[in-house]
């Protein structure tokens, strides 16, 4: 993970992002619970303490923020999308064509077309995923 961190630091020129708080992950974790949604992974969270929500090219990493009204807000796109599999699965991220999702069941993230929410790539390591969505090179 610290060779993604350093690529995104030099590729990625600022930081865009609200600093993450202990309280605001809390509410977050909450207000998903409420809407029967799957928690954020650990390795995920411990991302956000460095990139608390990520724009590069044509993908977007979601953060957590006090409003909820920002386009990669980890709730509002959680609950605007509404996943079939909500349950299990948690959206972290998306690009022009697909989702990068953690799937709770199988301790996986995934690759998931917008369109028909099919898994189209799983990885074991959240490197590999966001190298994937963010289509950097490894």
């Amino acid at each position: 993970m610290k060779s993604l961190l350093q690529r995104i630091e030099t590729q990625i020129a600022s930081r865009l992002q609200e600093p993450l708080s202990p309280l605001l992950v809390n509410q977050t974790k909450q207000a998903l619970k409420q809407h029967h949604i799957a928690d954020i992974p650990q390795d995920y969270l411990n991302f956000l303490r460095s990139y608390n929500g990520l724009h590069y090219q044509d993908a977007w990493l979601c953060g957590i923020f006090a409003k909820h009204d920002c386009i990669n807000d980890i709730l509002d796109l959680n609950i605007r999308i509404s996943h079939p599999l909500a349950q299990d699965t948690i959206l972290l991220g998306f690009d022009e064509f697909d989702f990068l999702g953690y799937s709770q069941k199988w301790n996986i993230y995934q690759i998931i077309d917008k369109d028909d929410f099919e898994v189209l790539e799983e990885y074991q390591d959240l490197e590999q995923a966001l190298n994937y969505i963010l289509k950097m090179e490894a």
